[in-house]
Order: structure tokens, then C-alpha cells, then sequence
């Protein structure tokens, strides 16, 4: 893939946190949360990342926007001057600028807003730290995205606890579009909702993203979310990604064991229909102490001894279709039941 051809392409991603013991606090040991991951996404694309809670989805999203620091890694990212910038070499005045086009919207719509605030002053803020609009300008600018959203311009003087949860979450993304991004993180935007204001939230960005020209990358535990909304599919499992497809692909055709595993425990709307569900042996790996070799072959049947003295290679099995193991191609593997 070109520079011309993505919005963002992270490589060798690696975020750990130091283990610290003792009255000096001495370092111990690394949780590994984020390890050796490399994601692309393309302009107008959803690249959904799911995984079992803990396994670093967040961590990756917020090391893209250096929300936090990463070990070490990099981030190529195309601003709206069609420049290509390495996020991870920017100084603090360099980041301030291009975070205008990366944003990032929270999962927890009751405490990611400031209670003291009002609407027009929560939506303002990015708007006023970077010097985009002020006065008549600036409250216009509020009234367009509140509209934008589905909110009514008549609540700018409201305050948070105002509003539902899923009003709460449109002040959110609001706020998030507020400086014209191109890429948005979604932190599990919609796993605080009720399934009804769900559907209607992710109804919303969809119609944003096609407006806006915007690319997502889509973080969430939820199967049935990740198969609606997202154009590719990563699975990441204790800090590594393990398998990457269009959607469509993966969901029909899974070639990673843990993918298998997690597609199996997905939700049958038809009570007469019943999936073979596939219940993993084990606990999920410690990322402070992981496993030799493939981290989940403690739990894969499919396990051979290759597995667990070697760590498994990033290939590819298919067009746009790659797995970390050893047998990916060979097994025969059980996609989701189609709906």
C-alpha cells in the first residue's frame, strides 16, 4: 500500500507498562498491553478492533493519538494538507496542530463530559484551544454541529446531567468533529447505550462518515456492532493483533483459532438456530508474563509443539486477509452462522 492510499499506517506498535516493587520502585517487570501490532486504515474506511476486555484495544487507540506515550512504534498519519507525518517524531506544537485532524471519542458519555460545563462551552473548547473560531462565529459553529448530531441548537445553555445518555454521547462526537477532523478513534462509543440508542448512534456516524469523508477506527467487544459498521475487522488478542480480513471475510472465513473462538460466542437473533459454540480451555494469558512461543496455544486445540517454542509469523492467507499461526490456511475453522 502507497502513502497515497491510507489515512493511517501504524507499525511495530508497543506500549509497556513498568511493573514497579518495593520501598524504591524498582522496575520488575512489563505488562506488555500493546505488542508488535501494525494496523493500515484507508480514507473513508472503518476498521473495526475487537477482542476480549483487556487485551489492548484501548491502549492501541489512545498510543495512535499519543493520548498516551508508546514504548516505541510508529504512526504515518496524511493531515488535510495530504502531508504524511510520523505522529511519534512530532514535537509538542507539531501534535497540538495535527491532533486537529485526529480525534478521539470516549466510551462513557456521563463522566467524559464536564458536569460544570455547559453545551456550548464543551463543544467550544476545541474550537477555542486551537484558535478556529470566536465570538458570533464560534456559537454559530456550536449551533451547526449540535444540528449536525441531531440536537437541538436551542439547548446550548444546558448543562450535561440535562441530557440522556445518548444525548450525552452526540455532545461527544459534536465535540470530536468540532475541528474537521479525517480519522476518529470510536472508544467503545456505544457500549454504554441502551441497544435502541445504539442503533441509533451508530446510524449517526455512519451518515458523519459518509458526509464528512471520515475513517474510524471502531474499538468495541460487541460482534454484532463490529459486523454492522466496520468495512475490516482486526482481532487483537493480549496485545497482539492476530488476525486482520475485510469483515465479510473474517466473519465467513476465520483462519486464527482464538477468531474462531471469538466468533462462535456471537449472539443468535433466531432462538431455533444453534451455534457450536466453543468454550476455550484456561485462562486468558498474563501480558505481564506471556506464554513462549504463540501466547494463545495454553487454550488452542488446534495446539502442536511448534506452537509453543515459536513465536508465529504475520502472513498473508488470502487478498487483504492475514493471520498470526502457524497453520493458518491449513485448518478448517468455523466462521460465524449466517444471520
Amino acid at each position: 500500500m502507497t502513502q497515497e492510499e491510507f489515512v493511517l499506517d501504524v507499525r511495530s506498535m508497543k506500549k509497556y507498562f513498568p511493573i514497579k516493587q518495593g520501598f524504591m520502585k524498582k522496575t520488575v517487570g512489563f505488562v506488555r498491553a500493546v505488542d508488535d501490532v501494525h494496523i493500515q486504515i484507508r480514507p473513508g474506511e472503518t476498521l473495526g478492533l475487537v477482542g476480549e476486555s483487556g487485551c489492548g484495544k484501548t491502549t492501541l487507540g489512545r498510543c495512535v493519538l499519543r493520548a498516551i506515550e508508546p514504548t516505541s512504534g510508529t504512526t504515518l498519519f496524511q493531515n488535510r494538507q495530504g502531508e504524511v507525518k510520523d505522529v511519534m517524531k512530532l514535537n509538542n506544537h507539531e501534535l497540538r496542530a495535527i491532533r486537529r485532524d485526529m480525534q478521539l471519542i470516549f466510551q462513557d458519555p456521563y463522566s467524559s463530559l464536564n458536569p460544570r460545563m455547559t453545551v456550548l462551552s464543551i463543544i467550544a473548547e476545541p474550537l477555542i484551544c486551537n484558535g478556529m473560531a470566536r465570538g458570533d462565529a464560534l456559537k454559530e459553529r456550536v449551533m451547526e454541529l449540535m444540528e449536525m448530531v441531531g440536537l437541538n441548537s436551542r439547548h446550548l445553555e444546558r448543562y450535561p446531567h440535562a441530557f440522556s445518555g445518548g444525548q450525552r454521547q452526540r455532545i461527544g462526537i459534536a465535540r470530536a468533529l468540532a475541528t474537521n477532523p479525517k480519522f476518529i478513534v470510536c472508544d467503545e462509543a456505544v457500549s454504554a447505550l441502551d441497544v435502541s440508542v445504539q442503533a441509533q448512534i451508530i446510524n449517526l456516524l455512519q451518515d458523519l462518515q459518509e458526509k464528512l469523508h471520515l475513517s474510524y477506527l471502531f474499538i468495541s467487544h460487541d460482534l454484532g456492532v463490529i459486523q454492522h459498521i466496520s468495512n475490516r475487522v482486526g482481532v487483537m488478542y493480549v496485545g497482539k493483533m492476530v488476525e486482520t480480513a475485510a469483515t465479510k471475510e473474517l466473519f465467513k472465513n476465520p483462519q486464527h483459532p482464538y477468531t474462531e473462538a471469538l466468533l462462535s460466542a456471537k449472539p443468535m437473533p433466531d432462538p431455533r438456530k444453534k451455534s457450536n459454540r466453543i468454550i476455550l480451555a484456561g485462562e486468558v494469558a498474563n501480558p505481564a508474563k506471556p506464554p513462549s512461543g504463540c501466547y494463545f496455544h495454553p487454550r488452542c486445540p488446534y495446539a502442536q509443539d511448534i506452537c509453543k517454542s515459536q513465536a508465529p509469523e504475520w502472513k498473508q492467507v488470502g487478498e487483504g486477509h492475514y493471520s498470526a499461526c502457524h497453520f493458518a490456511g491449513e485448518l478448517q475453522l468455523q466462521g460465524a452462522v449466517a444471520q
